[in-house]
This record gives C-alpha cells, structure tokens and sequence, in this order.
C-alpha cells in the first residue's frame, strides 16, 4: 500500500505535499513511504532467521 503523502528532497529539509510536484521549486516529488516487501530481497532469508532465532 502507498502513502498518499508524497516528499521533494530537493530542500535541505524535505518538504512533504499531496500533489505530484512540489509547491516550492516544482520538482516531481517521490512517495514518502518505502515498499513493504521486495520480493527480489537478496537477505531476506537471513533476516527472516534471524529474527525467529532472536524470538526463541
């Protein structure tokens, strides 16, 4: 699921908007929210052992 809340990093702080540009400089703006789950993840084996091994 995608934030609708989207982010222009072109400032020294970022400015976060609703609309596909930004309202400062007019840059196209990214989604703020990372992807939940890459299902390419080279580690995501490991990171999933060793959080069951942390668990136990």
């Amino acid at each position: 699921m995608h934030s609708d809340i989207r982010i222009c990093r072109e400032h020294d702080d970022p400015v976060y908007t609703l609309s596909a540009t930004c309202p400062e400089c007019g840059e196209q703006t990214e989604n703020s929210a990372p992807a939940p789950f890459d299902p390419d993840d080279p580690y995501g084996e490991y990171r999933r052992k060793l959080k069951r091994r942390v668990r136990d």
